[in-house]
């Protein structure tokens, strides 16, 4: 059966409200003259949900079983996944067009120096790498190399260079700082045309790096910036045609990494010899079982199982970055496998995870669901305008692609403990460097 024959009355207007709100975004944006328009946060929002929310779960009820996941039917608990991202994107929207901040922007880089931005962006690869490799060792020699990683670390690669000890974490976050190292790197490239090899080496080694560990949100957050810096260096907009390609690609590619990767190890392409391009394109729509866990927590904290958490996540959020052995009484998080747990079992619960919006959901029902989208659309707005006053700014160009890319992050892991924390080691640097750089300008007349 076709996906969209089997959705019900109330689902396909839930499915067609979300898409018209979208639809009308990307008009939204193809309206404005400026070539800034398609690069819109709230496009960047669209294209994630369009991913987890619409095209994966209606091509999933077309496919015999297409939603049984961890041994759960989750047909009948689609439509809590649907009503919640249409109010969670709805309220965003209202968050992004109810104020239009116009204060003049008090900090700006008035002179662009591209060799400065590569020597920032090496910096950042360097410290990045150092510091994983004090807690990785000679494994990330292995680590280099997705295709041979497996059996390098089999061989002997691995052994520790120094004992952090409870600050490990961090150090294993700061691998993360070679993705905005890299996209510095690159706009200086785009703008002199030198220090190419160096980015090219760099590149090489944080894709390998990045493919080895198996968490695809950094191939994301690496991709998607250097491709739309291309286009953005020369104040161009990326056509429709180009962003569907890169969407099929993203998903194939999705594919490759689900079927393949163990996590730490690299890739085993042993494991899809024998499969056609259709199959693997198939498989790229795995990660569509997020939703299926969304519905589900949302059906069950609503009906079921009455159980919100309050202001659990925030204060877990708060004290998150502190080492448990500093902190032994930290808290643990674990209303995030609460839920799971009594969604799926204890046989199945574990790896679990569900979309932003039911994280927000089972704090206080809907109207946190309202509240915070509404706040994550303020933001952005903030965003926005922040970058239209710097858009022509190297610097702020890539902090504010680095930034709508890490939606990617937001949108589909509800964790905000995570979410900020992997902020703080991916995007937060730069935006240090950009006040530590930017000139204070003296206060416009009239504020």
């Amino acid at each position: 059966m076709n996906g969209l024959a089997a959705l019900n009355p109330t689902e396909l207007l839930l499915v067609a409200a979300l898409v018209a709100l979208m639809a009308a975004e990307v008009a939204q944006g193809l309206r404005t003259r400026s070539w800034t328009g398609l690069y819109r946060p709230t496009l960047f929002v669209a294209a994630i949900l369009l991913y987890y929310v619409v095209i994966g779960p209606i091509r999933a009820l077309g496919i015999p079983d297409g939603t049984v996941y961890r041994a759960l039917e989750h047909r009948g608990l689609l439509i809590w996944g649907w009503a919640g991202a249409l109010i969670s994107y709805a309220s965003l929207l209202c968050g992004f067009y109810a104020a239009y901040p116009r204060r003049p922007p008090r900090r700006l880089i008035l002179s662009a120096e591209p060799e400065r931005l590569h020597r920032l962006g090496l910096r950042l690869c360097q410290v990045g790498l150092v510091m994983f490799t004090l807690v990785t060792g000679s494994r990330v020699l292995a680590l280099i190399n997705p295709f041979a990683a497996r059996e390098l670390t089999d061989g002997g690669f691995g052994e520790q260079l120094a004992d952090v000890g409870a600050l490990a974490n961090y150090f294993n976050y700061a691998v993360n700082l070679l993705i905005p190292g890299l996209c510095l790197m690159m706009a200086a490239w785009l703008r002199q045309r030198r220090h190419g090899l160096a980015l090219l080496l760099w590149l090489l080694a944080a894709g390998g790096i990045y493919v080895s560990l198996g968490f695809r949100y950094r191939l994301v957050l690496l991709v998607i910036p250097l491709i739309l810096l291309l286009f953005m260096a020369r104040r161009r907009r990326p056509s429709l045609r180009w962003l569907a390609l890169f969407l099929a690609g993203f998903i194939l590619l999705n594919g490759i990494i689900g079927l393949t990767r163990s996590y730490g190890r690299g890739l085993d392409l042993e494991r899809i010899e024998g499969l056609q391009t259709g199959e693997l394109f198939d498989a790229g729509f795995g990660e569509v079982a997020v939703f299926f866990t969304t519905a589900g927590v949302i059906e069950q904290a609503a009906t079921d199982v009455p159980y919100f958490v309050g202001f659990e996540p925030l204060v877990n959020t708060l004290f998150f970055p502190i080492p448990r052995t500093l902190f032994p009484g930290k808290p643990k998080g674990e209303y995030n496998f609460i839920h799971h747990f009594l969604l799926y079992g204890r046989k199945h619960y574990r790896g679990a995870a569900f979309l932003n919006y039911a994280e927000y959901y089972i704090m206080f029902g809907w109207w946190s669901v309202v509240a915070l989208s509404a706040l994550l659309g303020h933001l952005l707005r903030r965003l926005w305008t922040w970058f239209l006053w710097r858009q022509d700014e190297p610097l702020a160009q890539v902090i504010y692609l680095l930034t709508a890319s890490y939606l990617y992050v937001v949108i589909s892991r509800g964790y905000l403990a995570q979410v900020v924390m992997l902020f703080s080691f991916t995007v937060l640097p730069l935006f240090l460097l950009y006040r530590h750089y930017a000139r204070r300008l003296p206060a416009a007349p009239g504020w």
